[in-house]
Parts: C-alpha cells; sequence; structure tokens
C-alpha cells in the first residue's frame, strides 16, 4: 500500500487566473451558442395585434407589431467571471535555492503554529473579464472558516509584497497584545 503524499500541491497564481480566464471565455462561447439557438420564439407568419386600453371608443381597431421584432437580438454572455480562495499567508522556502518567499496555503496552519504565529485568514480573488483576468488580494470576511485542502498558491513578487504587507497588517489587528491594550485603554476611561 503507497504512503499518501503529504506535501502540499503547489499552483502558480498566473496558471490560477489563465484557469479561470479560460472558463470565463468556455462560459461565454457555450452562452452564445445557447442564445444562438433558442433565438427565434414567435411565429414567422401572424403579427401580434393589440389596442391600447386608454383609446377612445371610436379611434383604430388597433396595431399590428411584426412577428419579426420579437426575435432576440442579443446573446447571453458573463461579464465577468470572479473565484475567491481563501487562505493564510505563510513563509516557504522554494526553488534550488531555497529562497524563501511568502504563499498562500489553503488548509489551516497546524495549532501550535498559530499559537507561535497568528494566522488571520485572507482573501485571493481571480476576478476574469473580457479583457482578461486580474488578482487581488484582501482580508476575508469568513469568521469560523476551516480550509482542508493541502495546496500551496505561489505569487508575483508584486503579490507577494501585498501579500505580506496584508499578513502583518491582519496579524497586528488581531493579535492577543493588540486586544489587550485595547482592553486597558477601554478600561481607563
Amino acid at each position: 500500500m503507497a504512503k499518501p503524499e503529504r506535501r502540499p500541491a503547489q499552483w502558480q497564481a498566473p496558471s490560477l487566473c489563465g484557469a479561470v480566464a479560460r472558463s470565463h471565455a468556455a462560459a461565454n462561447a457555450a452562452l452564445r451558442v445557447a442564445s444562438l439557438a433558442g433565438a427565434r420564439y414567435a411565429p414567422a407568419a401572424a403579427p401580434f395585434h393589440y389596442v391600447l386600453p386608454d383609446a377612445p371608443a371610436g379611434a383604430s381597431a388597433g396595431q399590428d407589431i411584426p412577428a419579426r421584432q420579437f426575435e432576440r437580438q442579443y446573446a447571453w454572455c458573463l461579464e465577468s467571471l470572479g473565484v475567491t480562495v481563501y487562505g493564510y499567508c505563510i513563509e516557504r522556502q522554494f526553488g534550488w535555492e531555497r529562497k524563501t518567499e511568502p504563499a498562500l496555503l489553503l488548509r489551516r496552519p497546524a495549532w501550535w503554529r498559530r499559537l507561535l504565529r497568528p494566522a488571520p485568514l485572507l482573501a485571493l480573488t481571480v476576478d476574469a473579464r473580457q479583457a482578461g483576468a486580474a488578482i487581488s488580494l484582501a482580508a476575508a470576511q469568513r469568521p469560523g472558516y476551516r480550509g482542508s485542502i493541502n495546496c500551496i498558491v505561489r505569487l508575483e513578487p508584486a503579490l507577494q509584497q501585498q501579500l505580506k504587507q496584508l499578513h502583518e497588517a491582519q496579524t497586528i489587528a488581531v493579535s492577543i497584545k493588540k486586544k489587550i491594550l485595547d482592553y486597558l485603554l477601554f478600561m481607563r476611561r
């Protein structure tokens, strides 16, 4: 019996962007085909006849709308497709140089690591539009979230710096030391 792999899977952020962008394009292509296939709903020969409800009694008998005006003249499409992945900032060594860089771990760190270093939950959002895909990082608004996927998302250097700054800001915001100081300041009043 083979041992299960304990090392986490790794995703590069550009490949995640590409996957979301390809999904956006494929969904739009499928919607375009579906909307063009079901474009004709009105019968081709019979026009729609209507009479205005507030027309005077002696007015004309009504008006006709040609059936071709009931055909859909647009196709469905997705304006944007967004995927949000929740995770925790970690520092790992990558490559043959063993260079330490921040990355996003989707699984919650072990309890003993969280005792030594707080692990605030962060959100990585990939937003795909017609022009392309973009990645953004923010503090997560999901209390009680416990990710169990053993995967690491590696980021470009600019996003690594943003991830590290966001992690430090969130760590300060949720640290016990800050909560104690806030409590003492509150009790002084």
